[in-house]
C-alpha cells in the first residue's frame, strides 16, 4: 500500500518540463532571418541599383512588391495555418522564400527583381499566424502574452546587430554574395527547424507535468498528423468578414498598424540609401547608424508593455493604459520630420558617430 502511495506522490511531484521555451527560441530565430530577408535589400540597393541601372522609381516598386502581396496574403496564410500545422507550413514557407532570396544574387534586371521580391512576399505572409499558432500550442494563456513579446522583439533586435553585419558583407564581398549568404542561411535553418520542432502531443521531450499544464492552463493542442488537415469545428463564412471591417476596435487597431507599419518600412527600403546618397556618410557608418532605430524600438516596445500593465496595477483604466503608450508613440514617429531641416550631420545627437 505504501508502495501505490509513494508512486502517486511521485508522479504528482514531477516537475514540469521547460521545453515550451526551447520551441520559443526557434521562433525567435525564424523571426530574426524573416527579417533578415526582408531587410537585405535596402542594404544591397545602393550598388545594386547602379549595376542593374534601375531607376528610383523602378526601386520604389521593388521595395514595395513584398509589402502587396504580404498585405493580400494575410487572411489566407492564417486560413492555411488554421487548416494544416504550422510545422509544415513553417519549413516550407522558410524554405522557399530563402531560396528566392539566394536567387535575387543571379538577377539581370526590373523583372526578375520583382518577381522574387514578390515570391519572398507570399511565403513570408504565413510567419505570423505560424508564429502565433505555435504559441498557443506551446504556452497557457497567463504566460502566452509574454511569449509572444518575446519573439515580436526578435524583429527589432535581429535588424539591430544583423544590419550592420550585412552592410560589412556587402561591402566586403559586394551584393550578390549578400543574397547567397542570406539565402543559403534560410534554407539551412528550414530543415533545421522540421527537424526539431514537434507539437506538444508529438514531441518526445516535453514530460506528462509539463503537457498537463499547458493543456490546464488553456493551450491549444490538435491532436492531428502534421500533413492532415485539422478539423474544425466551424466552417468559415464570408459574412463573418463583415466582423473585420465594421468593428469599431479592429478598425483602431488597423489604422494605428498602418501609422505604424508606414514608417517602419521607410527605415526596412529606403533607410539606408537615405543616409548613403542625402547624408553623404560612409557605406559602413551608414549601417551601424541604420541599427539606431531598431534599437529604439526595441525599448520602446518594451517600456510601453511595462508602463501599461504598471498603470492598470495602479488603478488606471484599461482604456488609458492601453490607448496611451500606442498615441504617445506615434505621436514621437512624427518627429522624423525633423530629419527635412537638419543641414549638418554634427548637429544630430549622434554627430559622434556619424560625422564624415
Amino acid at each position: 500500500m505504501s508502495i501505490n502511495n509513494n508512486y502517486k506522490t511521485n508522479i504528482v511531484e514531477e516537475t514540469p518540463s521547460k521545453i515550451r521555451y526551447s520551441m520559443l527560441a526557434l521562433i525567435f530565430i525564424n523571426i530574426v532571418i524573416n527579417y533578415m530577408d526582408r531587410s537585405n535589400i535596402s542594404v544591397a540597393a545602393t550598388h545594386m541599383s547602379k549595376d542593374l541601372q534601375l531607376s528610383t522609381v523602378q526601386m520604389g516598386l521593388i521595395f514595395s512588391a513584398f509589402g502587396w502581396i504580404y498585405a493580400a496574403l494575410q487572411i489566407p496564410s492564417g486560413f492555411l495555418v488554421d487548416k494544416f500545422k504550422p510545422r509544415i507550413v513553417y519549413a516550407c514557407s522558410l524554405f522557399v522564400w530563402s531560396l528566392a532570396t539566394l536567387l535575387q544574387s543571379m538577377v539581370g534586371g526590373f523583372g526578375s527583381l520583382l518577381g522574387l521580391r514578390l515570391t519572398i512576399g507570399c511565403f513570408e505572409a504565413p510567419v505570423m499566424p505560424a508564429s502565433n499558432k505555435v504559441v498557443s500550442s506551446w504556452f497557457p494563456t497567463n504566460e502566452r502574452a509574454s511569449a509572444i513579446a518575446i519573439y515580436a522583439s526578435a524583429q527589432f533586435v535581429g535588424l539591430a546587430f544583423v544590419s550592420p553585419l550585412l552592410f560589412i558583407i556587402e561591402d566586403k564581398l559586394g551584393w550578390r554574395s549578400l543574397f547567397i549568404i542570406t539565402g543559403v542561411i534560410g534554407v539551412v535553418w528550414s530543415i533545421i527547424w522540421y527537424t526539431l520542432y514537434r507539437d506538444p502531443d508529438k514531441s518526445k521531450r516535453i514530460n506528462k507535468a509539463e503537457l498537463k499544464y499547458i493543456k490546464d492552463g488553456g493551450a491549444i493542442i490538435d491532436i492531428d498528423n502534421d500533413l492532415t488537415p485539422i478539423k474544425q469545428n466551424t466552417k468559415f463564412k464570408f459574412s463573418d468578414l463583415k466582423i473585420m471591417f465594421s468593428n469599431r476596435k479592429l478598425i483602431g487597431i488597423y489604422i494605428g498598424q498602418f501609422a505604424i507599419s508606414s514608417t517602419f518600412w521607410f527605415f526596412l527600403t529606403w533607410f539606408p540609401t537615405y543616409l548613403v546618397q542625402y547624408r553623404h556618410l560612409s557605406f559602413i557608418k551608414s549601417g551601424f547608424i541604420s541599427s539606431v532605430p531598431y534599437l529604439a524600438a526595441f525599448c520602446g516596445v518594451l517600456v510601453s508593455g511595462f508602463v501599461s500593465d504598471k498603470l492598470i496595477k495602479k488603478g488606471v483604466s484599461i482604456n488609458v493604459a492601453r490607448k496611451a503608450p500606442i498615441i504617445i508613440g506615434l505621436l514621437l514617429t512624427t518627429t522624423i520630420i525633423g530629419a527635412n531641416f537638419v543641414n549638418s550631420n554634427s548637429n544630430c545627437y549622434w554627430r559622434n558617430c556619424i560625422r564624415r
